[in-house]
């Protein structure tokens, strides 16, 4: 349902712009903007031409490129080129911007997201007090394929379902995190009350993580093949690690030392920086789908510093740290 509500969406948002540029909407226009819309990977204008012939042969190369440069004013689609001196096109609605790793035998182009990346680039461009219009990263280079002398399969991936395997990744290893975090503080815990709201919060984790792995397991079962694609949103596990503490590191802090308002504080501090990293991950992604599904594990992060800040209040006072807003 959601692909076909934003395929509408295209289609209402091109229609727009060719009413304001006073142009038509033929019957071609629209063979090539279904056939566009509906096809992975990147199109180069002979590619599209090809593809669209098979359906109206009176479309010619010109409607075609006219047609996509439309699109591309439009804010529809992305011209990129991948070193092979042919102008192709990529679907930019809804789409986290992203660069791209390209063989330069077999021209294949692997796509990529780094928010890291993206914020040492931010970083440099706010120290020359630069206002950034666009920008691409490429890398070019041989694949590993072609560096082995193997057949190389050139494989289109569904973008939105890897995206999703992706995040849905990063959530699965913080919640599988949460409920290591949350055990090793009811084992560590010396007080009966401070040991049954780790446990009720590490049941509450694991419940998270049931729905996750169900999710998963959803994705896998709609797709297989995507667990073959290449690994779309990269980003440092270190720093997950860090939001919750292994039970070898809170061993190293002294963790059965703590007291109770001191361990419920910790377990605070956790869960607002796992909302904080959600968070900052979901603005990064402007209006994508990225966006929505980081939202969603904000929160659910922020469900829990509810749920630890109540825990605070009835076995400490109200006198605590409120979580964030």
């Amino acid at each position: 349902m959601a692909v076909n509500r934003e395929l509408a969406e295209q289609k209402e948002i091109f229609a727009a712009y060719l009413k304001k540029k006073k142009l038509k909407i033929t019957r071609q226009r629209q063979v090539i903007l279904d056939n566009f819309l509906k096809t992975e990977g990147h199109l180069s204008t002979e590619e599209l031409y090809n593809q669209v012939r098979q359906k109206d042969r009176t479309i010619g190369y010109a409607t075609v490129s006219r047609t996509m440069k439309a699109l591309t004013d439009a804010g529809l689609a992305r011209e990129i080129d991948l070193g092979d001196s042919r102008s192709r096109f990529e679907p930019l609605y809804k789409r986290p911007h992203h660069h791209h790793i390209i063989c330069v035998e077999c021209q294949k182009a692997i796509e990529f997201l780094s928010p890291e990346l993206e914020q040492l680039q931010e970083q440099v461009v706010s120290r020359y007090r630069f206002r950034p219009l666009r920008h691409h990263f490429q890398v070019f280079g041989v694949c590993e394929d072609c560096q082995e002398h193997r057949p190389v399969r050139l494989e289109d991936f569904d973008s939105d379902l890897v995206f999703a395997r992706d995040a849905l990744r990063i959530a699965l290893q913080t919640e599988r995190n949460g409920v290591n975090f949350y055990q090793a503080l009811a084992t560590a815990a010396k007080d009966p009350r401070g040991k049954k709201a780790f446990l009720d919060m590490a049941a509450e984790e694991g419940k998270h993580l049931r729905e996750l792995e169900g999710e998963w397991d959803a994705l896998i079962k709609r797709n297989k093949r995507i667990l073959k694609a290449p690994e779309f949103l990269h980003f440092d596990y270190n720093e997950l690690n860090r939001l919750f503490p292994s039970p070898e590191e809170l061993q190293k802090r002294g963790v059965e030392r703590l007291s109770l308002e001191e361990a419920l504080h910790l377990a605070l501090s956790m869960e607002q920086g796992a909302h904080s990293f959600f968070k900052r991950y979901a603005e990064r992604f402007n209006d994508t789908r990225g966006k929505s599904i980081f939202q969603k594990f904000a929160e659910e992060e922020l469900e829990h510093c509810d749920l630890i800040q109540q825990e605070c209040d009835r076995l400490l006072g109200p006198s605590n740290p409120s979580s964030p807003a």
